[in-house]
């Protein structure tokens, strides 16, 4: 038997029982003693049914919450990995810019340096050469 089969017949069940109970109910004061213990039988399995019901709610409400959690914990990895990704693609890109560069080496000192600009070695030997006082700088 299907869970839909057996879905099926357990609401059919509930509204006979439920049926039986609206006549019962309604003839409380004139009860014979075998429809007053047919009438317990009845409340009893609604009452348990009830409480299946609840049982099965609340767990199915745990389910919910925890898969809730994994999914707003699964979210923020996205969120990290694509910052990640976007900052590995801007260093991918430097890279590629820098390596688009020619370069040249200096005649002087050997350095490698970008095509069209002064060697930062032989500029800063330069500046420290001119800011050093002629008597410091033949020792």
């Amino acid at each position: 038997m299907s869970r839909r089969t057996r879905a099926v017949d357990r609401g059919l069940a509930r509204t006979r029982r439920r049926e039986i109970l609206a006549v019962l109910l309604s003839r409380a004061e004139r009860l014979l003693p075998a429809e007053a213990d047919l009438l317990r039988a009845m409340v009893d399995t609604e009452i348990a049914d009830g409480d299946q019901a609840r049982r099965s709610l609340g767990g199915q409400s745990a389910a919910v919450r925890r898969l809730q959690t994994r999914v707003e914990a699964a979210e923020q990895a996205i969120v990290e990995a694509e910052a990640d990704t976007r900052r590995a693609e801007q260093a991918l890109a430097d890279r590629e810019q820098l390596a688009l560069e020619p370069v040249q080496s200096c005649r002087i000192c050997g350095t490698g340096y970008a095509l069209g600009r002064p060697c930062p070695t032989c500029a800063y030997r330069a500046r420290a050469a001119a800011l050093t006082p002629e008597w410091d700088r033949h020792r």
